[in-house]
């Protein structure tokens, strides 16, 4: 027989089965995610590698950014606008203006922040603080510090808080710990760089005490490490990443936090857009479709306001950039990992310039290809944008076998040469994988002295290349890498990459 309850006892475990029950979850936001990463000053019209169109640059970018504004507008859709960082240093635009014609250009277009890159450093901190100073929009970089533990620069914030039609979002922007070895020597001192993950942690133990319901991560360490910064840091949404120039088709999913990741390539190709629905109970994506929009000239009607900032900037920088220096009768592409066409050409330009045996530049110190065609001052320059000089020093045999085993390590991609014929052993140890070495024929004796040739950036110790540093007899041409380049091209118009070259860098 069962029991009876009295109405008393009923009454009191209603009221405490009513004190247990679960609150309601939060419905499920929407919201529009544009970015952009690695412009480094490409806010012209120009040709682009397998493209029948070329790019329209920032007025084609700004006026598509508002169209899917005003699109999402009228269906209740909210809509941020970021860039993951290195916004100029590749173009004349972007270098004579200091970044300030690409800042311009992002005020026009209406960005909501962006993350610093290392390339904004490579002409000092006082050009970052006027950056910071001519955006409408936040500069973030939640790891760099004037001390270590220390606070961010006052140019620098660590993150922002964004309304987004009601939902809470909290945008933190982080940079490469390795950028003081990637920059110009000397461009960052005074200036600490931390290791990410612990400091993107405290920003959003703070982010979330404020009450803030979604994290956006504005990362320019590239996605190998927004991987590792997922995968151990609980609570991002959304890595918008830069620093790699990597045209992700797909957001990658960090299975252990749910954590997308996207990255739009680079040099102003693409705006890549995130149309997500927000779970802001579990700051998570529940849901999404994503599309790289190709800038391409023609797709949207130029935005009149960028139009006229870019053609200011283009007058400015003068009428040189569009002379015809050669013509090339193929396209001559770079390689991060192995000899490359475009590399050889460069590195033979250099030693004809200086008369030294040996050449070596930095691979990313090449940053477009050479497309066949008329050779302008304007491509030579975004080939090499860096002001470089031309460095003349003495190395014995046994430190060109340094500089080559820490080459092969790839750290840093391979040193494009000229001088040597180098056969190695890619799967080898690192710090045995340089085999026979030979320079003009014969082979490298460690014990000899060799004239060498490099730019200024490796020969003060960038990308950590310290035997460079040893050399004796050291100066400095003052010639600019571009403009030996230019003359060894226009000496030998057209070029053609059919030419036979010797092998230089040959796996075993």
């Amino acid at each position: 027989m069962l029991k009876r309850f009295s109405r008393p006892l009923f009454l009191a475990s209603l009221a405490l089965l009513a004190g247990c029950a679960v609150t309601p979850r939060a419905p499920l936001r929407q919201l529009c995610i544009l970015h952009t990463n690695d412009v480094h000053g490409h806010i012209t019209e120009e040709r682009v590698e397998g493209w029948r169109k070329p790019s329209g640059g920032a007025a084609t970018l700004a006026s598509c950014v508002r169209e899917i504004r005003e699109e999402n507008r009228a269906a209740g859709i909210p809509t941020l606008l970021l860039d993951a960082g290195d916004i100029f240093l590749g173009t004349p635009e972007g270098n004579v203006s200091k970044g300030i014609a690409v800042v311009e250009t992002m005020n026009a277009a209406g960005y909501d922040a962006m993350a610093i890159g290392n390339h904004e450093f490579d002409f000092g901190v006082g050009v970052v603080e006027a950056l910071a100073a001519a955006a409408r929009f936040p500069i973030l970089g939640a790891n760099v510090r004037v001390s270590s533990g220390g606070p961010p620069p006052s140019f620098l914030r660590p993150a922002v808080v964004k309304d987004a039609d009601g939902l809470k979002v909290g945008i933190i922007g982080v940079i490469t710990e390795s950028t003081p070895a990637i920059v110009m020597p000397g461009r960052t001192e005074k200036i600490v760089f931390e290791k990410p993950q612990g400091v993107v942690r405290e920003q959003i133990a703070a982010l979330k005490a404020q009450g803030v319901d979604f994290i956006v991560l504005l990362s320019h360490c590239g996605s190998w490490q927004d991987k590792e910064i997922a995968a151990e840091v609980k609570g991002i949404g959304v890595i918008v990443g830069g620093h790699g120039h990597e045209l992700l088709r797909k957001p990658l999913r960090v299975r252990r936090t749910g954590t997308l990741i996207v990255q739009a390539g680079g040099t102003g190709q693409y705006l890549g857009r995130l149309d997500c629905r927000v779970d802001p109970d579990r700051g998570r994506v529940a849901s999404h479709r994503y599309e790289l929009v190709p800038l391409e000239k023609g797709r949207c009607l130029p935005d009149p306001e960028a139009q006229a900032i870019v053609d200011r900037w283009a007058a400015l920088v003068g009428e040189r950039f569009d002379e015809t220096v050669a013509e090339s009768s193929d396209d001559f592409a770079g390689n991060d990992t192995a000899e490359a066409p475009l590399g050889n050409l460069i590195a033979d330009s250099m030693r004809a310039a200086t008369g030294a045996q040996i050449a070596f530049h930095n691979n990313f110190g090449i940053r477009n290809p050479l497309l066949a065609g008329p050779v302008t001052y304007r491509d030579i320059y975004k080939i090499l944008p860096f002001d470089n000089t031309l460095y003349t020093m003495t190395l014995t045999g046994a430190q060109l076998l340094r500089i080559l085993e820490q080459s092969l390590a790839l750290k840093y991609g391979i040193l494009q040469l000229s001088g040597l014929t180098v056969e190695y052993s890619p799967k080898a140890p690192e710090g045995s994988r340089v085999g026979s070495v030979r320079c003009g024929g014969e082979p490298l004796d460690p014990a000899a002295a060799y004239t060498v040739t490099t730019n200024s950036f490796l020969a003060q110790g960038g990308d950590s290349y310290a035997t460079f540093l040893e050399g004796r007899d050291m100066t400095n041409s003052g010639v600019l890498d571009r403009d030996a380049f230019a003359d060894y091209l226009r000496a030998r118009s057209p070029v053609s990459a059919g030419e036979p070259v010797p092998s230089r860098l040959i796996p075993r």
